[in-house]
């Protein structure tokens, strides 16, 4: 196989299992060279509660996706960059502060990694739980907030501000357990495994893929809502930090429970149903509209009154659309989001989605997702659908940095091995930092996730 600087990004989700790999064009433009999907119903159950519930299945699909890829680039696939999503994680803001040498008043970036190290030392995190990430909101100099980045500024006392992201220690472990069952795929893989690069919570790969620098999203502020199968994600961006998110349980999957409920349908035919009901919004379909559903073995076809269908995939969009009002509402960002909001996820194709959530949150400025002008999607144009925007953000994740005011090295995370024997079924799982010494593969940036201190075709979702 040719060694090719590629960066292979995997989504695990409920309604799908996807991968892709891309290079970086000599401008910094991100190219997408292959991309492979599997869908995945709830009968799968690839994922309960954001975990991963069935690991042999789950091991399957992305060894089948991933060796393709491989096969089609001839390219070596040891490294991946993967996504995280579940209702139980957690927030938390926490700071410090430690003051400079005597050698000089002017602050270096090596005051601000120690700092950021400092904070995450002291943050005492609940039993049985896992730091994901812990981003910088606010930086002081001498007890003065500052706006922008601290370095060259003169001071002697250094503070900060982080916001924490944990995660209960069982989905950490079942994601690199799952992992680690599947094979490099070099040319003599031997007993080398696939390494987690980058592992990011969704709406963090969504930030990399959708925020727009040239209307100073990050700054105004803005919040990026996706509408998954399971999961409504809100990640709140604003003066240039992420300082709020939140996992809602209900999400696309409600929607299609609805109509299986109302109408007697298989989830099947509730997910064909729920395709056709995101193509108008309620006010434009004629009341006597029919739509037939077409059944299997011989089973009578189904007549449904369209607009009432309709209406139901909007009545739960609007519960959604309330949800998250009350979420921003509650974090204090309802009325001063100046970006205001971007949907994303399966559930923001529907094309009465836009105006649901303009007349529920009553902000004006709502946009539905759209990539920024950095990708080069050549033959997969079906990658600009907005269900596969956290896709893309892994794969943007490499080449830019999540906060200017911070190094990438000191938001790496400890590389993770595995440890476990398969000879014996109730053998304990164990999870380790693996050997320091750096890959010559894709360099990582965030934070490490454990360490000695933490051990203790449309409308896919998604």
């Amino acid at each position: 196989m040719e060694e090719e600087n590629y960066i292979v990004g995997l989504e695990i989700s409920t309604s799908k299992i996807c991968a892709a790999a891309a290079s970086y064009s000599s401008d910094g433009n991100i190219v997408i060279k292959s991309f492979l999907e599997k869908s995945i119903s709830p009968e799968d159950e690839i994922l309960r509660n954001g975990q991963i519930d069935t690991v042999q299945k789950t091991v399957e699909i992305v060894d089948e996706l991933l060796e393709k890829i491989s096969e089609n680039l001839a390219i070596n696939l040891q490294d991946i960059n993967i996504n995280i999503s579940n209702a139980q994680i957690e927030t938390a803001v926490h700071g410090g502060g430690i003051t400079k040498g005597s050698d000089s008043r002017q602050i270096i970036q090596n005051d601000v990694d120690k700092l950021v190290e400092d904070v995450r030392a002291s943050f005492r995190i609940k039993r049985d739980r896992v730091i994901l990430h812990h981003t910088p909101l606010d930086f002081y100099v001498n007890d003065v907030k500052q706006e922008k980045t601290i370095v060259g500024k003169m001071g002697v006392q250094i503070g900060g501000d982080f916001y924490f992201l944990t995660t209960p220690l069982d989905s950490i472990e079942n994601l690199y357990y799952t992992i680690s069952g599947i094979k490099a795929k070099v040319d003599n893989p031997g007993n080398a495994t696939l390494k987690i690069d980058h592992l990011l919570v969704s709406p963090l790969a969504d930030s990399f893929a959708l925020l727009d620098a040239t209307i100073d999203d990050k700054r105004n502020g803005v919040a990026i809502v996706n509408i998954g199968a399971d999961l409504t994600e809100i990640a709140v961006f604003y003066k240039n930090s992420l300082r709020f998110f939140k996992a809602i349980p209900i999400a696309g999957n409600a929607i299609t429970n609805d109509l299986c409920s109302s109408f007697a349908l298989s989830y099947e035919e509730g997910e064909k149903l729920k395709k056709i009901c995101g193509i108008l919004p309620s006010d434009m379909i004629p009341n006597n509209e029919v739509v037939v559903i077409e059944r299997n073995k011989g089973l009578a076809p189904i007549e449904i009154l369209l607009k009432n269908a309709v209406l139901i995939t909007e009545w739960r969009l609007k519960e959604i659309a309330a949800l998250v009002k009350v979420e921003l509402a509650k974090a204090g960002f309802e009325t001063n989001l100046v970006n205001g909001v971007i949907l994303t996820g399966g559930s923001s194709n529907f094309n009465a989605v836009k105006n649901v959530f303009i007349d529920v949150l009553k902000i004006k400025n709502i946009r539905l997702a759209k990539y920024n002008a950095k990708i080069d999607f050549e033959n997969f144009e079906n990658l600009k659908k907005p269900q596969y925007s956290t896709l893309i953000g892994l794969l943007m994740a490499h080449n830019n940095n999540f906060d200017s005011r911070v190094s990438n090295k000191v938001l790496r995370h400890n590389p993770i091995s595995l440890h476990h024997t398969m000879a014996t079924k109730d053998e304990p799982k164990e999870i380790v930092a693996a050997e320091k010494a750096p890959r010559p593969s894709i360099k990582s940036f965030f934070n490490k996730i454990l360490g000695p201190e933490n051990m203790g075709d449309q409308f896919n979702d998604n």
